[in-house]
């Protein structure tokens, strides 16, 4: 069977980038495709929609096959852009307030009992905020070092509030200090239903996804959960289910997962509700579960398995895999990701640039139903000669 028509639904995690921009991190991604399977991709405008989604539609011409893909981005971004407005200050207390709740939780031990490499990145920005705060300190304690008296702390003082920003700014920004204090911030309004917006965000990611499924006529959809993205992935997924299943019962549906976050949230205690929407998912749905994971990618579970961490019993085993992005990516790409955590986590979502299993370019606009190409055994890229042409069944 090949593919003619394809519904794709990207649900992006903690990142600025809307609709528009999304499209156009895309079109590299396909740029990359064309050039190693001599294909022809045209894409359209990326249509704005309501609840921060946007549709482009892209027509994917191969040598002696053509398909065509409804390109969906739901995304949070303009959510985000909120937390990215408040003050340093209120950044800062937030971002401290969601690290004590993960320490005193317990979650940070179940963190480092499923994936002690995910640990690295969650006291990556904490121990730079300890960095900050000591040096603040030592900056407004410097006329007790001096013999000086305290009246001297007028100056000290405010030299010490201008350590701490300059140092946000730079080095702090290229560390994605403020990012990281936003994105955990975020979490803990998520976890705890803090942030209006953000609830009344699942609804309509649920609704947006059900009129896609009712207007679609693909063979196969496919939703891709990349990081914090799995957690809204879920749960739309769930909703449908409980409401309309009938909708996920009419054609193939693949939920992959890259670089996922989910258990960020799941292993939170607070989390009850997003542990019952994958437990629905994996126990009951036909949705059929595709992870992705690499050893390189400190921001997601490396070497987990949702099942088992969260004791489900799923009724068809999630599909997990794990990837090297040196036999995906070029050296030159790589090596550019190797010096940038949040760069090599955002792999999942760049072109191969080598003929190899885990092909993005193929998984979303090449003609092979998703399933055949990412079965548990399979380790060889898409059946396509060199010339991009069909290979004869064996």
């Amino acid at each position: 069977m090949t593919i003619r028509k394809r519904l794709v639904v990207q649900f992006t995690g903690y990142e600025n980038l809307h609709p528009k921009a999304v499209r156009g991190r895309h079109i590299q991604a396909l740029n990359d495709f064309d050039k190693l399977w001599n294909v022809k991709s045209t894409a359209t405008a990326m249509i704005a929609e309501p609840a921060g989604c946007g549709t482009m539609h892209v027509t994917s011409n191969g040598n002696g096959w053509s398909t065509q893909t409804e390109f969906c981005q739901f995304g949070t971004a303009d959510v985000f852009d909120d937390y990215a407005r408040r003050p340093m200050a209120f950044r800062l207390a937030t971002g401290l307030r969601a690290f004590l709740n993960i320490l005193l939780t317990g979650t940070l031990y179940r963190y480092l009992r499923t994936s002690w490499r995910f640990v690295l990145f969650f006291l990556w920005p904490f121990a730079l905020s300890l960095a900050l705060i000591a040096l603040a300190g030592l900056t407004a304690a410097l006329p007790a070092f001096l013999g000086l008296g305290a009246p001297h702390l007028l100056w000290s003082l405010p030299l010490a509030v201008l350590v701490i920003v300059a140092l946000v700014r730079f080095p702090g920004e290229k560390l994605f200090f403020s990012y990281l204090l936003d994105d955990w911030s975020a979490a803990y309004d998520r976890i705890h239903d803090k942030n209006p917006t953000l609830v009344k965000r699942r609804g309509e990611f649920a609704a947006a996804l059900a009129t896609k499924l009712k207007n679609s006529d693909a063979d196969e959809v496919i939703l891709v959960a990349h990081s914090l993205g799995a957690v809204p992935g879920i749960e739309a997924l769930a909703e449908i289910w409980r409401t309309q299943p009938d909708l996920l019962r009419q054609k193939p549906v693949s939920l992959l997962m890259l670089g996922s976050c989910l258990l960020m949230f799941a292993l939170h205690p607070r989390a009850k509700s997003l542990r019952e929407d994958i437990r629905v998912v994996m126990e009951q749905s036909p949705v059929n579960w595709i992870e992705y994971q690499a050893l390189t990618d400190i921001i997601h579970f490396f070497g987990s398995n949702p099942a088992k961490s969260l004791s489900i019993t799923p009724s068809q085993a999630p599909t997990i895999h794990y990837i090297r992005f040196k036999h995906v990516h070029g050296e030159k790409r790589y090596q550019r990701a190797k010096a940038n955590f949040f760069r090599m986590h955002m792999l999942y979502l760049r072109g191969a640039q080598k003929k190899n299993a885990y092909d993005i370019g193929m998984f979303l606009h090449g003609p092979f139903p998703l399933a055949a190409l990412t079965k548990p055994s399979n380790e060889k890229a898409a059946p396509l000669d060199e010339a991009g042409r069909l290979l004869p069944k064996q």
